[in-house]
């Protein structure tokens, strides 16, 4: 076992969950994060009230109840925050962290999350591990029921999602970040500077390299057409798929090769900036507590960057001390695996995998070998200190791979220790 800054007494493992249709569990593992007896305790659940409230810690007996109207955040000294527990079920995460964030209290509490499993059971992981882990999915199912775009995109306005609801989840993104470094990256880089530094701090040129990403890979190589001049004007076939494409922007005017470059960038900014506007202002004097973290564009963007996960960033993080040629032999096999991994969906995987994130959130991946053998043998990774534990009994990549491949295919992914 490998000791954890965490904890030192209990060690995490992988526990298999029960077979069902739709719900397989990766081999993860979390330290265990000991509780005061003056912690509160915090239960979000969809039977309960979206906004919960418990004693405040460091006050007298009096009970201080949030409320639902809007609250400025202001960041806390760390040492002095107070602990708070809350519970979150793996199969509502979204809906449960937006009901805790309604209350402005935990912006100034040091959280710690006990999630509930699908069986309603509680997972023993604890750590920052976790809190990694539940904001990533957090986000995941936020991408797809909240937010618009492909490769970068944009809240937009729903009807049942009201100022409490998005004041929510703008405190969800500060306090991942505040917490674990966590940055939701397919949030587009033009919408994030608008919050930060308004309108006039985006340029045409962010404008456009946003949209790029913001739209379709099919709508995307006739915008760069356009962009860069090559655009057959007189080919009736490419006239109507770009015609196509500004239709479903709802472009009202007949565009040219003189006037298509301002079209496309009116189109970004009404895309980008003038439809997520209100919950841009929803969101501005929260995640203004960011900004010392990022004083200019540049240092967003390079945040950014380093967050997303690539092969080179993987194999440089990678420490290990073979002493066999077993153990040799499997870290050869580790590294032409990750060789391998040609999507950033699989990279992704990977990284969330070892360190409860699908971002770079590590600076080094420290991996220690066992000798596990038959059907106990599996890769082992305890994801607070980002350690992977891998058997030294393989016999060849194949077999590796196959095991590898069986856990980063599975979707739903439980957290225990023993």
């Amino acid at each position: 076992m490998v000791p954890h800054s965490c904890q030192e007494a209990a060690q995490p493992y992988c526990v298999p969950f029960p077979t069902e249709a739709e719900t397989s569990h990766q081999n993860t593992e979390l330290n265990d994060v000991g509780t005061g007896s003056n912690s509160d305790i915090v239960l979000a659940s969809s039977e309960l009230p979206v906004l919960v409230t418990a004693p405040v810690l460091g006050s007298n007996s009096n009970i201080v109840h949030a409320s639902s109207e809007h609250v400025p955040v202001s960041v806390p000294v760390p040492h002095l925050l107070p602990k708070r527990i809350i519970q979150v079920h793996r199969l509502n995460i979204k809906k449960d962290l937006i009901g805790l964030f309604r209350d402005p209290l935990i912006m100034s509490q040091a959280i710690e999350i006990i999630v509930i499993d699908a069986r309603g059971v509680e997972e023993m992981g604890r750590g920052v591990g976790l809190l990694r882990d539940v904001f990533s999915l957090f986000w995941k199912e936020t991408y797809d029921s909240l937010f618009v775009g492909e490769n970068e995109r944009v809240p937009f306005v729903r009807h049942d999602y009201q100022r409490d609801e998005w004041v929510a989840v703008g405190r969800i993104l500060v306090k991942g970040y505040l917490t674990c470094q966590y940055l939701p990256v397919l949030l587009s880089q033009t919408f994030h500077a608008c919050l930060f530094w308004g309108e006039s701090a985006v340029t045409s040129a962010m404008l456009t390299q946003s949209f790029r990403n913001y739209i379709s890979v099919d709508e995307k190589c006739l915008i760069d057409k356009c962009l860069a001049g090559d655009m057959k004007w007189d080919n009736e076939d490419e006239m109507s798929q770009l015609l196509e494409v500004l239709c479903n922007y709802d472009c009202r005017i007949m565009v040219n090769s003189e006037n298509v470059i301002q079209v496309i960038e009116e189109i970004a900014h009404k895309e980008l900036l003038q439809k997520p506007q209100y919950i841009a202002d929803c969101w501005k004097d929260i995640v203004c507590t960011l900004l010392p973290s990022f004083p200019d564009f540049a240092a967003l963007s390079k945040r950014y960057e380093l967050l997303i996960p690539s092969t080179s960033k993987i194999l440089s993080c990678l420490e290990a001390n073979p002493q066999s040629d077993g153990e040799r032999d499997s870290r050869k096999f580790l590294k032409r695996y990750i060789k391998g991994l040609d999507t950033p969906q699989k990279l992704s995987k990977f990284v969330r995998f070892i360190s409860g994130s699908e971002l770079m959130l590590c600076d080094a991946i420290q991996v220690n070998f066992t000798n596990l053998s038959g059907l106990g043998r599996r890769p082992i990774a305890h994801t607070c200190n980002t350690v992977l534990e891998l058997s030294s009994t393989y016999q060849s990549f194949p077999e590796l791979r196959e095991e590898f491949s069986a856990i980063l295919a599975s979707d739903y992914w439980e957290m225990d220790i023993v």
